[in-house]
C-alpha cells in the first residue's frame, strides 16, 4: 500500500490564498508530490506535461473552465483515479456533482465544504490509500489485463482468497455477520482487487466456476467459525450471469449440505441491475433460493430507479442501503431525509436494514440514531482475511459499542 508521501496530489483553485492553504495542508500531512492550477483549463495544461496524479482536489466555481467541466475531462482522459471536490455551494448541487463524477467512473473521496481542514483532508487521503487499492481504482492503461484462461488458472492454482468485512449491529456493536469479498493473490502481481478480474469472468463465462468457488470457500470458513462458537452469517454476492443459470439454487443447496451449514446462515446479495438482466430466469432462481431457506439481500439499494418495484416482487430478507445515501448524510439534509425514509420503509417491510459506507463516527452515530439495524464500512472494519477476524473481535469493536451512562 502506498504511503502518503508517495501520493501525487493536484489542487485546482482560482483563489491564490485558498490554493496555498490547501497546498500547505497537504505538505503538513506528508504529501511530497504537489501540482497546482488556477482553473480547469490551466489544470489540463499542467497535466499534459506532468503526468497523472493520484488525487485531484478541485473547486467548482472557477473562471474559464469550471470544476464540473474539468471533472468530465478528468474522467474521459483518465487524468486521475480519485477526486475531492471543495466548494461552499448548496448540498443538493454538490450531491449532483458527486453522482456525475461516480457515473464517469471516478472514485469520489469526498465532497467538502470550504474551508479545507487538516483532519478532513488527511482522512480523505487515508481513504484513498485503503479503498483505491482494495477496490481496484487503479484504472487507466496501467491496470493489468486478464483473460478467462488466466482466471481459470488462478482458480486451479488456489490463488483466489476471500476477505470478510464485518456487519455490526448498531444498537450493541456486536458482529452479526460478514460479507465475503474475493481477491486474487496473483503470483507476480500481488493482491489483485475484484474490479480488475470480475468483469472478465462475467463477460467470458467464468462466473459460474468463480461463484461456486466463493460459496464453497465462504461456507468452509463459516463451518470453522461455527465450530469455535462464532455463530454468524456470511453474505456472498451473486452476478447477473449466475442468477440466469437455472441450476444455481441446486448448486448452492448442494454445497451447504455437503459442507454442513444450514441455509439460514448464508445470505445471497443481489443488485437490482443483476435481476433486470434476465428478469424471468432471475426471479425463478431467487424464488427457489428463498424456498430452500437462504436469505436474500437487495444490494446497493437507492441507486436504481425501480428499486421499489423489486422490493414488491422479490422475497428479500435484507435491505442494504447504498453508501451514496449513508456516508456524509449527517452533514447533508437531503441525504439525511432519504436515509431516514429508506430505513423506515425497510422496517415497515420487516427487512433487516444494513447501512453500507459507514466510514466515520458521524455516519455511525446517525445510522444508530435512525434505527438502522446493521452498519458496514471502514469505521467498523476494512475487509479482513478470515484468520484475522478473531483478533479484530477482541480489540476492534470498542468504539462501536454504546457508551455506558456514568
Amino acid at each position: 500500500m502506498a504511503a502518503i508521501a508517495d501520493l501525487c496530489v493536484m489542487v485546482v483553485e482560482d483563489s491564490a490564498v485558498q490554493r496555498r492553504h490547501a497546498l500547505d495542508l497537504l505538505g503538513n500531512i506528508g504529501v511530497r508530490q504537489l501540482l497546482e492550477a488556477e482553473n480547469g483549463r490551466h489544470a489540463l495544461t499542467v497535466l499534459s506535461g506532468a503526468g497523472r496524479p493520484d488525487v485531484i482536489v478541485t473547486d467548482l466555481e472557477m473562471p474559464d473552465m469550471d470544476g464540473v467541466e474539468l471533472i468530465r475531462h478528468i474522467a474521459e482522459k483518465r487524468l486521475a483515479a480519485a477526486l475531492v471536490v471543495v466548494s461552499s455551494r448548496e448540498t443538493t448541487l454538490l450531491a449532483t456533482v458527486e453522482t456525475m463524477a461516480q457515473e464517469h467512473g471516478l472514485l469520489v473521496l469526498g465532497i467538502v465544504q470550504k474551508p479545507l481542514s487538516y483532519d478532513n483532508l488527511a482522512q480523505l487521503l487515508g481513504r484513498f490509500r485503503h479503498e483505491a487499492v482494495s477496490e481496484g481504482f487503479r484504472g487507466g492503461d496501467d491496470a493489468p489485463k486478464f483473460t478467462a484462461n488466466d482466471i481459470r488458472e488462478g482458480l486451479a492454482g488456489n490463488q483466489l482468497v476471500l476477505h470478510y468485512q464485518p456487519k455490526v449491529t448498531t444498537h450493541s456493536g456486536v458482529m452479526r455477520g460478514v460479507e465475503a469479498l474475493v481477491r486474487w493473490q496473483h503470483p507476480t502481481l500481488g493482491l489483485v482487487p475484484p474490479a480488475q478480474f470480475l468483469p472478465v469472468a462475467e463477460e467470458f463465462g467464468v462466473m459460474d466456476e468463480l461463484t461456486d468457488w466463493v460459496v464453497d470457500a465462504a461456507l468452509k470458513q463459516l463451518r470453522d467459525w461455527h465450530a469455535r462458537g462464532l455463530t454468524i452469517t456470511v453474505a456472498v454476492n451473486l452476478s447477473a450471469k449466475s442468477l440466469a443459470n437455472q441450476d444455481l439454487a441446486d448448486r448452492i443447496a448442494a454445497a451447504t449440505s455437503r459442507i454442513g451449514i444450514e441455509p439460514k446462515y448464508l445470505l445471497l446479495e443481489i443488485t437490482e441491475t443483476a435481476v433486470m438482466s434476465d428478469l424471468a430466469l432471475s426471479l425463478g432462481t431467487l424464488a427457489r433460493l428463498r424456498l430452500k431457506g437462504f436469505g436474500l439481500s437487495i444490494d446497493d439499494f437507492g441507486t436504481g430507479f425501480s428499486s421499489m418495484q423489486q422490493l414488491s416482487r422479490i422475497p428479500f430478507t435484507e435491505l442494504k442501503i447504498d453508501r451514496s445515501l449513508v456516508h456524509g448524510a449527517s452533514e447533508k439534509p437531503h441525504l439525511h431525509v432519504l436515509l431516514q425514509s429508506t430505513i423506515e420503509m425497510g422496517k415497515k417491510l420487516h427487512l433487516t436494514t444494513v447501512a453500507e459506507g459507514v466510514e466515520n463516527a458521524s455516519d455511525w452515530q446517525l445510522v444508530r440514531l435512525l434505527g438502522c439495524d446493521v452498519g458496514q464500512g471502514y469505521y467498523a472494519s476494512r475487509p479482513l482475511p478470515g484468520d484475522q477476524l478473531a483478533a479484530w473481535l477482541k480489540q476492534g469493536t470498542q468504539h462501536l459499542r454504546p457508551s455506558r451512562p456514568a
